[in-house]
């Protein structure tokens, strides 16, 4: 090693001058070839002008950072160390044992070996418990009652009913498409009670199917058989029946 003195006298106007030695300690390690090379580029900028190296003006050194990875095992001991630590003094201060909603074991819930089995029933029990007790909500004298339960009929009833009556499903629409033109379509056949037409929310344009209700089946079969691959404007429509909600 090197070592190097540097000597000057700083100060400015009346201010005292003092004397700084600086001392370097030049030593030569061997690095990889990129990161000599690098030492070669041009310089640009502010230090266009200086000489190869650091300049201490506008440069500076820090110190060396390691960086040590952790494998997946060796966290995953961090972590039942620091479980086991955080139970150790919960036994420690008196205020009880830890115990598993699952098994009643002396461990947590999540690291229970039997959360995958005993889990899941426990889960379904607790759903089935919270169906259970559910009740019905009560209602004060002279309060509003939907039709459909007015009559101690169940709340899906109306729905039911729509589903048994005779709705057919007519797809390939254009995009220009309105209630209107279903009406003048459909309504030869017999008494319509309801015509859906699916629009975009943002635009208002056909999605491109929509569902005519009848009052009797005899119309809506006959619609089915008259209009399935008719040629309505350029486009052949599909004709069919309706499938039941949910299904």
């Amino acid at each position: 090693a090197v070592v190097s003195t540097q000597s000057g006298h700083y100060g400015r106007g009346d201010e005292k001058v003092c004397k700084v030695t600086r001392y370097y300690k030049l030593t030569k390690l061997k690095v990889a070839k990129p990161i000599a090379e690098r030492k070669k580029w041009r310089k640009f900028g502010d230090c266009a002008t200086d000489v190869p190296g650091i300049n201490p003006a506008n440069s500076m050194v820090g110190d060396a950072v390691f960086l040590t990875l952790a494998t997946k095992k060796e966290q995953q001991d961090n972590k039942d160390d620091d479980v086991a630590e955080k139970m150790a003094k919960l036994k420690a201060s008196g205020q009880g044992m830890v115990v598993c909603r699952i098994c009643k074991g002396p461990h947590w819930t999540k690291q229970c070996p039997y959360k995958d089995t005993l889990g899941v029933a426990l889960d379904v029990q607790q759903g089935n418990e919270e169906a259970n007790s559910v009740k019905p909500p009560t209602r004060a004298p002279g309060a509003y009652v939907p039709p459909s339960i007015r009559k101690g009929e169940p709340a899906d009833s109306q729905t039911r009913q729509r589903d048994e009556n005779p709705t057919i499903r007519v797809s390939n629409l254009a995009e220009e498409t309105c209630e209107k033109d279903l009406q003048d379509l459909f309504k030869p056949f017999g008494p319509v009670s309801r015509i859906y037409l699916a629009k975009d929310k943002n635009t208002g344009i056909s999605k491109g199917f929509a569902y005519i209700t009848y009052n009797r089946r005899e119309s809506a079969e006959s619609a089915l058989q008259t209009l399935h691959r008719f040629r309505y404007g350029h486009l052949i429509l599909q004709v069919e029946w309706a499938k039941p909600s949910g299904s």
